[in-house]
């Protein structure tokens, strides 16, 4: 049997029946329960288009080279499975695990992964190997295809993503620490609030990306392409660049430094603004300006803006802030120490190693006409190993929030959202 360079011949998929169907499955729950008789469902080069294996435990199953195109895996559980070169376009993958199995080659096009785990999987290019004429193989090296996937949310810690194509992926608040993203192809991606900590990001191409907010501490980007990258409000080391390509491209805010003096004033007409609800004074705007380590012990910045603000190893003891503007704020090392943060927002905020006990999150209640409680966003913001000790978080708004490390004892967290 020789090797052909030339086009492989289309391959035949063979299909179940209804009956086939249900012992496969059978068969398999048997193996996962551990009971006798039970096996994996083998199902290599099958057309299995549009089933519905929602919730399933699949672990260990084979599905190389099939076609789930359209199924629905939600919630499902793939653990160890073989998917080496299968078909996952417009697949419903949402919350299903993946953790240390074989996507290699696999085609994700269009697919939903949000809160999917792919921890420890294997997404490289795989090479596939088809009939060709007579009794000669083709072999067809074969990227891994997530174009356009909405992964949001999605675990990739330490997954195998080496050469994989990403482009216009929806990838917001997804965890991708430790992963391999060398050559990849991720123009046009979104990262926003993602966490890519020590991830291997050689020569990947992330022109035109969106990693607002991203953590990128330890984060290897030596040759990668950043054109017209937008990493306002990322987490990264000083001289992250360096070896990068067009960091001249860089979208980024201009971070502002204050004097104490202006500083005062702008907190003094604040107080002002508030006490005359908005009719004398000035709102204070503090957004994209360093304050870092600035004791602001007790300060009344209700209702201020401070989006990009620098607030790193700042002192916000018993500061009010409610329904302030935080939104992708570095909080990182802050005392916020019984701080009133009622109705504020932290969205993608960077809190890590801050202290919040005894801090209020909860909804400042019956705002407005119509007197509707508003609740803390805490959308996509990073607690790594905060103070949350006694902390108040009723009705607070936290999808894709972390809280890994975080000290929570007696934290109230009632009717969370």
């Amino acid at each position: 049997m020789g090797l052909a360079t030339g086009q492989p011949s289309t391959p035949e998929y063979k299909r179940l029946t209804p009956q086939q169907f249900r012992q496969v499955m059978q068969l398999q729950e048997r193996y996962v329960n551990g009971r006798t008789g039970g096996r994996p469902a083998s199902l290599p080069h099958y057309d299995l288009t549009n089933l519905d294996f929602s919730g399933q435990d699949l672990s260990g199953a084979n599905f190389s080279g099939s076609k789930l195109q359209n199924c629905k895996l939600e919630g499902a559980r793939l653990a160890d499975a073989n998917l080496f070169g299968a078909d996952l376009r417009l697949a419903n993958l949402n919350r299903a695990d993946f953790s240390k199995s074989d996507l290699r080659g696999a085609c994700l096009r269009g697919a939903l992964l949000e809160e999917a785990s792919f921890a420890g999987a294997d997404l490289r290019r795989g090479t596939l190997a088809r009939m060709a004429t007579g009794d000669e193989l083709a072999l067809r090296p074969k990227a891994t295809d997530a174009t356009r996937v909405q992964a949001r949310g999605a675990d990739f810690t330490n997954a195998k993503l080496a050469g994989a194509i990403l482009t216009s992926a929806d990838l917001r608040n997804a965890t991708l620490s430790g992963a391999d993203l060398r050559n990849i192809d991720a123009r046009k991606v979104d990262l926003t609030g993602a966490i890519l900590e020590r991830a291997d990001l050689t020569n990947a191409k992330l022109n035109d990306a969106i990693l607002r907010g991203a953590y990128l501490s330890k984060a290897v980007l030596t040759g990668a392409e950043m054109h017209g990258v937008d990493i306002s409000g990322a987490i990264l080391e000083e001289n992250a660049f360096a070896s990068a390509i067009g960091v001249e491209g860089l979208t980024k805010p201009e971070i502002h430094k204050i004097s104490d003096e202006a500083l005062l004033e702008i907190l003094h007409q604040h107080g002002v603004w508030v006490a005359s609800n908005g009719r004398e004074g000035k709102r204070a705007v503090l957004s994209n300006t360093d304050l870092s380590r600035c004791d602001l012990k007790q300060v009344n910045l209700a209702m201020a803006t401070l989006v990009f603000a620098q607030l790193r190893g700042a002192n916000l003891t018993g500061a009010m802030l409610a329904m302030a503007d935080l939104s992708f704020a570095d909080l990182r090392e802050a005392n916020l120490t019984k701080a009133d943060l009622r109705g504020a927002s932290l969205s993608h905020a960077h809190l890590g190693a801050a202290a919040l006990s005894g801090a209020n999150l909860g909804p400042l209640e019956r705002v407005g006409s119509g007197a509707q409680d508003l609740p803390a966003n805490l959308e996509g913001a990073k607690f790594f190993d905060a103070d949350l000790r006694k902390a108040n978080l009723t009705k607070a708004r936290t999808q894709d929030a972390q809280f890994g490390g975080a000290l929570v004892d007696d934290l109230d967290v009632i009717e969370v959202e």
